[in-house]
């Protein structure tokens, strides 16, 4: 940056910077936030003549000449667990780049009967965009979203109507249940997160209905003794529903879990029966928690952090006039480790 330009800055307007560069004050304005639509060179170009300008933009100013928060509401049920830490931790990062602050809502999921009812006042005229992680709205919670007037996505959910950031669930699924195939299990349990059948577009569902699919269409048994769901998806979960499935179906010899913490609860139910995880049961988990090499648990991996970034440039680009509603699914990878072996 030039002398001129750092002892000017403060007065300098962004009519200016745009008059220099050639370009609309619209143009500087979408290049300075990183926006879609605008090209790699003009983006450069203006960008240089900003720093030799020493334009420095006042967000609170700019907010409040457009009516805008510069904030984004992130809604989710828990920032503890491993999912919900790396999305929110990669859109934070993501939003902040951008000149954005993030705005955490908690929804608790721990009972899914008793989820507390999504309050649109908590958000109302204090963000720009909201972007829910892993919630399934009813339909009055979705019309109180709407009436927020805000753009507003889902992560992991597929809630009708709003644009979409996730995986295919049921493709993260069949691969940890093709690979227990391949290794000659038969007799395959799964570790599920209890969700309403009304409700097929939540994640937990998905997974639970291709678990289901891919059995039956190797001819395998996957009645509902097989299927041992927990209300959250914890490590803790994970532990209790193994055992209730071990003492319910002690001749399975392979476990696939909704998620690697379920998975994780799971290896230590298992060790405290006295059997060797990968060599008397197998288990595979889905997500590609940072733990999972640690416990050398096989898994299902999942871009979590690419994720959460692409949920934030999506909302970036409806905020700056994009209404379309958009679907993005990322896939997915199988990592093999200790926790699976060979049917004995």
């Amino acid at each position: 940056m030039t002398t001129a330009g750092i002892m000017g800055g403060m007065n300098v307007r962004i009519e200016e910077v745009a008059l220099a560069a050639g370009v609309s004050t619209a143009t500087v304005s979408r290049a300075l936030r990183g926006l879609p639509g605008v090209g790699g060179r003009t983006r450069e170009h203006v960008l240089k003549v900003a720093d030799e300008l020493g334009y420095t933009p006042s967000h609170s100013a700019a907010s409040l000449a457009r009516g805008s928060t510069r904030s984004c509401g992130l809604v989710l049920p828990d920032v503890s667990r491993w999912f919900f830490a790396s999305a929110v931790e990669s859109m934070e990062q993501t939003l902040r780049a951008a000149g954005y602050d993030a705005l955490i809502y908690s929804l608790p999921d721990y009972s899914r009967r008793h989820r507390p009812k999504f309050d649109p006042d908590v958000l109302r005229s204090k963000v720009d965009a909201v972007a829910v992680l892993s919630l399934f709205f009813d339909d009055s919670e979705a019309s109180l979203l709407r009436g927020l007037d805000v753009p507003a996505a889902f992560l992991s959910v597929l809630q009708p109507g709003f644009s979409h950031v996730g995986i295919g669930d049921e493709n993260a699924m069949t691969q940890a249940c093709d690979h227990l195939i391949d290794l000659g299990h038969t007799v395959i349990g799964h570790l599920s997160g209890m969700t309403n059948d009304k409700r097929p577009s939540a994640p937990t569902q998905r997974r639970r209905n291709a678990w289901r699919a891919d059995l039956h269409r190797h001819g395998l048994d996957a009645s509902a003794s097989l299927d041992s769901p927990a209300t959250v998806m914890t490590a803790r979960n994970g532990y209790a529903a193994a055992n209730r499935l071990l003492d319910r179906r002690p001749d399975v010899t392979a476990l696939v879990a909704s998620s690697d913490e379920m998975a994780m609860g799971a290896m230590q139910a298992l060790r405290e029966r006295g059997l060797v995880v990968g060599r008397d049961v197998s288990v595979v988990g889905i997500d590609g928690n940072d733990l999972s090499e640690a416990f050398g648990l096989t898994t299902v991996v999942q871009p979590v952090r690419e994720q959460g970034e692409q949920m934030v440039r999506m909302l970036l680009a409806a905020i700056g006039g994009d209404d379309l509603t958009h679907v993005d699914v990322f896939p997915t990878r199988l990592v093999v480790r200790h926790s699976t072996g060979p049917r004995r």
